[in-house]
């Protein structure tokens, strides 16, 4: 019967441990978060830089350039096809 006697403030205690866990959790997931948008902008900041300094165009650049190819070969096709 003693085996079946809850003690409670050892639950308390565990509760209250608990409580302070989730707390600290929740708190290094915000910070997590924080550092997480802080390097993804810092690594934009430095691909910036980079592209700068070593005169090469940048990634919006780049895909502009891409739709650009694109559409041209599209037009291409079109004219080769009406061709045949």
């Amino acid at each position: 019967m003693a085996e079946n006697v809850l003690d409670i403030e050892r639950l308390a205690k565990y509760a209250a441990e608990i409580r302070e866990l989730k707390n600290l959790n929740n708190d290094l997931e915000k910070l997590n978060k924080e550092l997480q948008q802080r390097l993804t902008d810092l690594h934009g900041e430095y691909m910036e830089l980079r592209y700068h300094m070593t005169n090469m165009a940048s990634h919006e650049e780049v895909l502009s350039l891409r739709r650009k190819i694109l559409e041209l070969q599209n037009e291409l096709r079109l004219k080769c096809h009406i061709l045949r």
